[in-house]
């Protein structure tokens, strides 16, 4: 296996990683009657019974919109990745570094809003991003490896 297959898979891996989890707090939310995720990180149940329904559906609504975002930006990555970088389209490695490093300051934003509660879960997301763009990078740019 070539290392552009191996970086497509790690990249696919990653996007999942990010997608699916996405798309349960959007199903928790909508038809279960939960709260974002991230509520919990920084309240405790007491604050959230304390806080208005007002204010509890502006939290839901904001992450139904958060979540709603990182799903399609995913869906978009994994067609990226399956459809443009495994045929050797050079532009959309570069269009799927920016717009992950972005997705990844993102995360990496929202959990510093938080005091940084999940530093691990951005740390393992930047290293197996970095592994995914390193493997990509090697087999789209390294003439031996374009066999």
């Amino acid at each position: 296996m070539d290392s552009l297959k191996i970086g497509s898979i790690v990249l696919s891996i990653w996007s999942g990683l990010n997608f699916f989890p996405s798309l349960y707090v959007v199903i928790d939310i909508l038809f279960l009657g939960e709260h974002p995720p991230g509520l919990y990180a920084i309240l405790s149940a007491e604050d959230i019974q304390s806080m208005s329904p007002e204010m509890l559906a502006t939290v839901d609504s904001i992450g139904l919109f958060a979540n709603l975002s990182v799903a399609a930006l995913n869906a978009l990555i994994l067609i990226a990745i399956w459809k443009g970088l495994n045929n050797r389209t050079v532009w959309v490695y570069w269009a799927l570094l920016v717009a992950s490093i972005f997705a990844l300051l993102a995360g990496v934003a929202a959990d510093y809003a938080v005091d940084f509660a999940f530093p691990e879960v951005n740390t393992v997301s930047a290293l197996i991003l970095a592994l995914g763009f390193i493997f990509s990078g090697i087999g789209l740019f390294n003439q031996v490896d374009k066999k």
